[in-house]
């Protein structure tokens, strides 16, 4: 560019006037000076061709300008460095200065005060660093990180931002010289993910993610115990920022198959976020994972059926529009354009394979951290929301595979005093009642842990708020097939060839009247429970033995005898559904059965267990005369 395109653009005399004098001037002519410079600047920078005249100029009659301006980083007064550092920032450093400028700048760092000088010296780092070839930033590598590190710890939230980007920019141009330093950038980057500004957060993310992808996989392991609190973030874009940070690692980074079982539950979590960005970066995100993985090493061979169970919630959803969760319908289908919500991306079927290729080792890093940061709610509650999600995209049998686990989860968590948690443990709930996950597995897990109560040695050892959970637990259960229509399959409590749930659940009822518990809210729970599923589903037969009769009959009598229920109701109701006409008709047809039980039992057991003598007076004072008269030997006889 000539002179005179030069003078065209700026008054180029003036501004080598103002420039010139501008270190030999009073702090008054000075101070004018540098507002005519400021002026100046702010008149031309939306101009690129009079940013190029700049350009031309400060780096003409061997840099004269630009030496001015470089010592004026040295000047006692703050507006003289922000105006060199805003001149230099609107410039392109040629590469046989930038050595000498970065010296420069990091004697300025380090003993500058004002927050606005160390934000600016960092941003013309920055745009040298972009603006630069590889061998010059490779060659001022180590200077630049020991500026970094030192900024990385100054207070200003701006300083923190734009130092991180610094980073990312590094780690992109020479991730091969900076990946000897990043082990002294890890510490402040994840101190600084603390801090109270999205910005700052969100920088600081990104700057780890650029340094693991330059080959500092290690970063990942150091930030596992960070992850769940940057997926529970109050600002959705660090938590969308964290989805897009874990598919990098998982889809650029060989070893990063490593990381699976802790990384792919944080997408899992947030995929099921009620912030549709959050949500959709989640599934973006799963979905490209699981596009690469497939491409690179395949999913081997998965059943058929298995893969049909994958999209079995949908399916039952559909079904049953009128769902008790609504929410489930909205959030776990994730069916972009049927009406609910266009906006939504969907999950694939390929990613609900690797979440299956999974899901054994990510249920035990899940189940051995699961008490892990359980103080803070929100973790809680995104441990909950992941859990709804696995069991939701893998359907029933691949789900029974850990069911004793998600049974302790459930019982740990039925009770959490943050209702949000408490209606999304019901969710759960819910949900393995509409996948049709298998009764007898998930039911007799719960009666083992009843069983371990009862059969506790002291009472004082029993856990009563435990065995009302699992009472509420199975009550969900069971809703959830009266919903479904499935109930009438899993209340057919023939005993061949063996002992359904139902029988067996009766018979610990049984045992905790035995025992003499006070559980009235348990024992009143149960009732409840009983109720609600005799009477919702009018057409419910129980299919029964005389084995499960005498169980059944004799639990009756025994929530007679203690008084629990407004028994006349109910148990009629229930023998009804045994196919008898009323109570008293299932008493007098079953009596028989229950004394030859009763007669059978060793005489020390007897006196042991006056539960068993109680139901034999019960069975004289309850029955006609005509009836009992038939027993009364037989029934004198064992009590001797």
């Amino acid at each position: 560019m000539t002179e005179n395109n030069i003078n065209e653009f700026i008054d180029i005399k003036n501004f080598e006037n103002d420039i010139s004098n501008i270190l030999t001037q009073s702090t008054f002519s000075k101070k004018k000076s540098l507002d005519r410079l400021n002026q100046n600047l702010e008149s031309i920078r939306q101009d690129n061709d009079k940013l190029l005249a700049l350009n031309n100029c400060i780096f003409s009659n061997d840099y004269k300008i630009y030496n001015i301006l470089v010592n004026l980083l040295n000047d006692s007064l703050e507006k003289s460095k922000t105006i060199s550092l805003n001149y230099l920032l609107e410039v392109k450093i040629p590469d046989e200065l930038i050595n000498n400028l970065i010296f420069q700048l990091d004697t300025n760092i380090k003993n500058e005060d004002v927050e606005e000088i160390n934000f600016l010296i960092t941003k013309l780092l920055n745009s040298i660093v972009n603006n630069s070839n590889e061998n010059i930033v490779s060659m001022n590598c180590d200077k630049l990180c020991k500026i970094i590190k030192q900024t990385l710890n100054h207070s200003s939230p701006d300083q923190k931002e734009i130092t991180a980007k610094l980073i990312q920019v590094l780690a992109d141009k020479v991730p091969n010289r900076i990946i000897y330093f990043s082990s002294e950038l890890i510490v402040p980057l994840i101190s600084n993910m603390s801090n109270r500004q999205q910005r700052v957060r969100l920088e600081s993310l990104n700057a780890l993610t650029s340094l693991a992808l330059s080959g500092s996989v290690k970063i990942i392991d150091t930030l596992e115990q960070h992850l769940l609190v940057l997926a529970n973030d109050n600002s959705p874009t660090v938590r969308a920022a964290l989805c897009v940070s874990i598919e990098k690692w998982s889809t650029r980074i060989p070893t990063s198959i490593q990381y699976y079982e802790f990384l792919l539950p944080i997408l899992i979590g947030l995929s099921v976020s009620d912030i549709i960005v959050v949500r959709n970066s989640a599934i973006d995100s799963l979905n490209s994972i699981s596009a690469f993985y497939q491409a690179e090493r395949s999913f081997g061979n998965i059943d058929e059926n298995t893969i049909k169970c994958f999209g079995s919630l949908d399916k039952q959803i559909q079904e049953n529009k009128e769902s008790v969760y609504p929410n489930i319908r909205y959030y776990i289908t994730n069916s972009a354009g049927n009406g609910e919500n266009s906006e939504s991306k969907q999950i694939t079927v390929e990613s609900k394979k690797l979440i299956f290729q999974f899901s054994q080792a990510i249920m035990k890093r899940y189940y051995r951290d699961f008490h892990n940061q359980e103080l803070d709610q929100n973790i809680r509650d995104f441990k909950i929301n992941f859990l709804l999600a696995f069991i939701a995209y893998l359907g029933g049998p691949p789900t029974t595979r850990f069911i004793e686990a998600i049974i302790e989860i459930i019982t740990v968590r039925f009770s959490d005093h943050f209702d949000q948690i408490t209606k999304k443990v019901n969710e759960i709930i819910y949900i393995l009642g509409l996948i049709n996950i298998d009764e007898k597995t998930f039911v007799n897990r719960i009666i083992d842990r009843i069983k371990t109560q009862i059969t506790a040695q002291e009472s004082d050892t029993i856990d009563i708020q435990l065995l009302q959970i699992c009472i509420l637990v199975l009550k969900k259960f069971y809703s959830s097939h009266l919903i479904n229509g499935q109930i009438n399959n899993i209340l057919n409590i023939s005993t061949l060839p063996s002992p359904s749930p139902f029988t067996l659940l009766i018979d610990q009822m049984k045992q905790i009247i035995f025992k003499n518990i006070s559980l009235n809210p348990f024992i009143k729970e149960f009732i409840s429970f009983f109720n609600q599923i005799f009477t919702v589903n009018s057409n419910i037969i129980i299919n029964i033995d005389d084995g499960s009769l005498n169980s059944l009959c004799k639990f009756l009598i025994l929530l007679d005898l203690n008084g629990n229920c407004d028994n006349t109701t109910l148990f009629n109701l229930i023998s009804s559904k045994c196919g008898f006409s009323d109570y008293l008709q299932l008493l007098e047809k079953n009596c028989g059965h229950l004394i030859k039980e009763i007669s059978s039992k060793d005489k020390n057991q007897l006196q042991k267990q006056k539960s068993h003598l109680l139901i034999l007076n019960y069975l004289l004072a309850k029955l006609p005369s005509n009836i009992s008269d038939q027993y009364v030997d037989q029934i004198n006889l064992i009590k001797k």
